[in-house]
């Protein structure tokens, strides 16, 4: 598996990435294998109360800001670097010291700048906000960003618009697909549709069907499944060639984060749903540390380097 690591990928006549091999006395040299941690960095409250009630709803960034330490506290204490997909307009909500924090120990991606799903959005304003989160994440963190995972994983349907916008507005690499089959030869990556080659895309494996589809694995998954069946899902998918990742939210980690406040008669479904979200946040720590004790994990962007001549 950690052969896949080291393999020349060309996709397409335009681009060709080469991969980074861990050097001598790495711990992945010490038999771990390689793999992925990604954080999604969002206003959890602001954004599931707004798409479920439908009205504006106010930022909360005290609360994003102990929940992203929670996360580098916990990140620090198993030695792990990770790429962390923020939303855009945390840029300016957030304090400048805690991204500097971020941008020192680990790898900014982009996740939207409203976390607004992909495949509601459409082309044009999909366009419009890849490019205002882009650029005020790179304004806010002074690092250019390359990397992006739409929220939701919503991309569904939205070749080939989705790759040609994240390749005009300047990404390389994607985190959004989910993949219940693979193609022949497949090894962990492919070039995302409609990009023309120009972005590299690292899917996840998933089960079941629709938007509710078990992807492998993170965020309530995570929480909720026991470590056993979290590392069997993780050696399946390597086995059908896909890269291990890992998938995580500040939030997951905060067992003291008060429930969402919705109107009890009216979102008596929505609240159910927001108890279910809060279970099991206080297994997490244990099971990053039983996973950092078989893997290496190393942020997405450590799969690419400088562009090679063919």
């Amino acid at each position: 598996m950690v052969d896949k690591y080291y393999e020349l990928i060309k996709q397409g006549a335009s681009s060709t990435w080469t991969l980074v091999e861990p050097g001598p006395g790495t711990p992945a040299a010490a038999g771990r294998q390689l793999a992925f941690m990604t954080i999604d960095l969002e206003d959890y409250r602001r954004q599931e109360l707004r798409d479920h009630m439908g009205d504006p709803q106010p930022p909360h960034p005290r609360e994003v800001s102990y929940q992203a330490d929670l996360m580098l506290r916990l990140l620090d204490d198993v030695k792990v670097r990770a790429t962390f997909f923020a939303v855009g307009r945390l840029a300016r909500e957030l304090d400048p010291a805690l991204w500097r924090e971020i941008a020192d120990r680990h790898e900014i991606g982009c996740h939207g700048q409203e976390h607004m799903r992909v495949d509601q959005l459409g082309p044009r304003r999909f366009l419009q906000e890849l490019h205002a989160a882009k650029a005020a994440l790179e304004d806010r963190v002074q690092k250019r960003i390359v990397s992006f995972r739409a929220p939701y994983f919503s991309v569904d349907g939205c070749d080939p618009w989705f790759g040609r916008s994240l390749a005009i507005a300047g990404f390389k690499l994607d985190c959004s697909m989910r993949m219940r089959a693979v193609p022949a030869g497949f090894s962990g990556f492919l070039a995302l549709p409609g990009s023309a080659g120009a972005v590299l895309s690292i899917p996840l494996p998933c089960l079941g069907f629709g938007a509710k589809r078990v992807t492998v694995i993170g965020g309530t998954y995570f929480r909720l499944f026991p470590i056993r069946l979290i590392e069997l899902l993780l050696r399946q998918g390597a086995q059908h060639g896909f890269l291990p990742m890992v998938y995580l939210h500040p939030y997951d980690a905060d067992v003291a984060a008060r429930p969402l406040e919705y109107p009890r008669l009216r979102f008596a479904r929505d609240t159910v749903a927001d108890r279910v979200r809060r279970g099991g946040r206080a297994s997490v720590a244990r099971k990053v540390r039983a996973l950092v004790r078989g893997y290496s994990f190393r942020p997405v962007e450590t799969v690419l380097s400088r562009p090679c001549t063919s």
